[in-house]
This record gives structure tokens, sequence and C-alpha cells, in this order.
């Protein structure tokens, strides 16, 4: 695996280009799909076989959380974010150019801006959104979080919740084992009718302790779930020793049994677990 290095990720020109590097980087650690796959569940996260050999037999350019696991899986964790930025870099060169390029820009300027927002902000955001819904009893679903159910009210300023977003934000929050990672992310969830839930996340947000400040070990939130193909594991934002990352928020729908987790991770190995809890209002 010492030669691992010698796979620059940076010299990937389009998306064929870092899978051709990816294949590289399987071959020069030497495991097959059946242990890379086991790997990554060391790791705490999903890697399964099938993807493996799909994103390695195409030229297609992988997902983040499935280029991460990957990487991790392969043991060239501590280069991670060389790949991520190569992945990056790949998809804005591949992305369509057209006129209504100019428009995402300023969207995503934006984005970058509020990207690092205090989770204060994100209790005060999450604080006006229980002002637009009443809670029911709770109503369990599976093994995951327990869901609230939830019925819209008229607030006092005329707002209603938009078509199809049945649930109120809630905070989870938790710190892993020793303390060292603190993590959040507001969360909501709506019924589909089918079985299966929609959800939304909103400023997933990882940051280290100052006491576990150069002691070698960042931090991730992860977020658990099952789909139509099976259960997954995908990181929400993942936070350097010593410093702090938000995540990108979402929306994903066909899913149940949700749940988010925080753990120490040193580019190699997770520990310390623990399962994000909703914070008391």
């Amino acid at each position: 695996m010492g030669e691992q290095r010698d796979i620059d990720p940076s010299r990937a020109q389009d998306a064929a280009g870092l899978v051709a590097l990816m294949r590289q980087l399987r071959e020069r650690s030497g495991l097959t799909y059946r242990r890379l796959e086991q790997r990554a569940a060391e790791q705490g996260v999903v890697l399964a076989r099938s993807t493996v050999c799909d994103v390695l037999g195409r030229d297609a350019l992988p997902r983040p959380e499935v280029l991460e696991a990957f990487v991790v899986a392969c043991g060239d964790g501590a280069r991670l974010g060389e790949w991520l930025e190569a992945r990056r870099r790949v998809a804005e060169r591949e992305a369509p150019a057209g006129p209504a390029a100019p428009a995402v820009e300023p969207r995503r300027r934006a984005w970058v801006r509020r990207r690092y927002v205090w989770p204060a902000v994100a209790v005060a955001v999450l604080g006006l959104a229980y002002g637009v819904f009443v809670v029911l009893p709770d109503r369990p679903d599976g093994d995951g979080e327990r869901l609230p159910r939830v019925a819209a009210t008229a607030a006092t300023s005329g707002t209603t919740p938009a078509a199809g977003r049945g649930g109120a934000f809630s905070l989870f929050e938790a710190r892993s084992a020793k303390g060292a990672t603190v993590a959040s992310v507001g969360y909501r969830y709506w019924d589909t009718g089918d079985g299966w839930y929609g959800i939304e996340y909103v400023m997933p947000y990882s940051r280290d302790d100052r006491e576990a400040y150069d002691d070698g070990w960042g931090g991730r939130l992860l977020m658990h779930y099952e789909d139509r193909t099976g259960r997954h594991t995908v990181v929400l934002a993942g936070n350097p020793d010593g410093g702090q990352r938000a995540g990108a928020d979402g929306v994903r729908h066909g899913m149940r049994n949700v749940w988010f987790e925080v753990c120490d991770f040193d580019g190699r190995q997770a520990r310390g677990c623990q399962r994000l809890r909703k914070a008391r209002s």
C-alpha cells in the first residue's frame, strides 16, 4: 500500500480519468471487492461490492459519499481531501454550460458564506419552525428514530408549510463518547403515503471540542437510513482535527429508519460513536 502515494488524484482531468485512478488505487491496495466492503464497514461507512463494481466498471463521476468510502476502504484516508477536491474540480469542469449557469453562481457563493454559521443560528431557525407546526404524539417507524406525526396550523404571520412538507423541524445533537466531537443537524420528515418517507435535513454540522485540538482526531456526522435498495450510511459533515465544518442541506425521498451518529475520525478509523438525540426545547 505504500505505493499509493504515487497515485495523484489531482491529475484527473475528467470523470474517466478519476475512475482510472480509482482503479489503480484498488489494484495497489490488493483488496478484493468483498474485502473493500468489509473494510468500509469497519470504518462505519457503507460500500457495497456491487457499488464498487459498478463505479469502477464505467467512466461516470462517482457520488461523493461513494468516493469517500472507497478511498477510506483502500487505506488512503489520509489523502481523502485531495480525492474529494479532485472530484469537485471535475464536476465543475463537466457541468453543462448554458444561459442559466450565471444564475447558479450567486446561490453557490451564498452557500459558501453560510456553511460556517454557528449552530446557535440553527437553533433559532429551528425554533421558529416550531411556531408553524403543532406536534402530535410520536409514531414509531421501525428501528429508526421515533418520527413525530404533525399537523400544520396557521402561524401568526400567515405562513403555511410548503406542499408535502408535513413535519416540523427537530434539532438533533450529541457528543462523541469522549466528547471530542460535537455534532448537530436539523431534521424533519413527511409521509409520502406509500409506506416510505421524505426527509429534509438542514445545517448538518460537526466540530472538534477545544480540549481535543491537536489530538490527531477530527470528527464526522453520519446519517444512517434504509431505502428500497437496502441500508446505507452517508457522511453529512466531517471536520478536521481542531476545526469545524458544515455540510450541505439536503432533501431525500423514499426512506425510513433514519438516524444520525457522531464519531471521532482520524482519516482511517472511527471511534466513540454516539447516536444523536432530539434536543430538549
